[in-house]
Parts: C-alpha cells; structure tokens; sequence
C-alpha cells in the first residue's frame, strides 16, 4: 500500500485570522491565504520536531555526563550486528 505524501486537513479560522491570512496571501505565494496557511503549519512541525529531537540529544548528553563509566563499555553489546568501519 503507498502512502500519500500530502493529507488534506480542514480547520476553522476566526474571522481576524482568516483576514489577516487574507491580507498576507497576495505577498507570500500565487497560491493565496491557504498555501500561507499550510506553509505556516509545515513550519510549525517542522520545529516542532526539531525541539523533540533536539530535546532528546540534549537527555542523551545529559545522560552520558551523568554516566560516564558507560563509554568503557563495549559499543557491540549495544549495536549488536553493525557491520566494523
């Protein structure tokens, strides 16, 4: 089964924000108010997603600070099967 690059997402708008969407369309894309929208929303994920990986680098170095005896251990009891550089 293939899966769509793409979803269709509906959402209602208040009538200032449909405006201010309206007013900012015309210098941001031909496309108008809702590819404004949907650029506004992809960005908002994609930082969103950003801060959750970054949040977990961050516990992960955390982590190892807190633990440093960890890196004597042998990396292949951890990554079993990865093939050697």
């Amino acid at each position: 089964m293939r899966m769509a690059t793409s979803e269709t997402l509906s959402v209602r708008l208040t009538p200032e924000a449909r405006r201010v969407l309206a007013e900012a369309a015309p210098t941001h894309d031909a496309a108008g108010a809702s590819a404004l929208a949907r650029d506004i929303l992809e960005r908002w994920a994609a930082e969103t997603k950003a801060a959750q990986i970054q949040s977990g680098v961050d516990r992960l170095v955390s982590y190892m600070e807190a633990h440093p005896q960890g890196w004597d251990d042998d990396p292949d009891s951890f990554f079993p099967g990865l093939p050697k550089a």
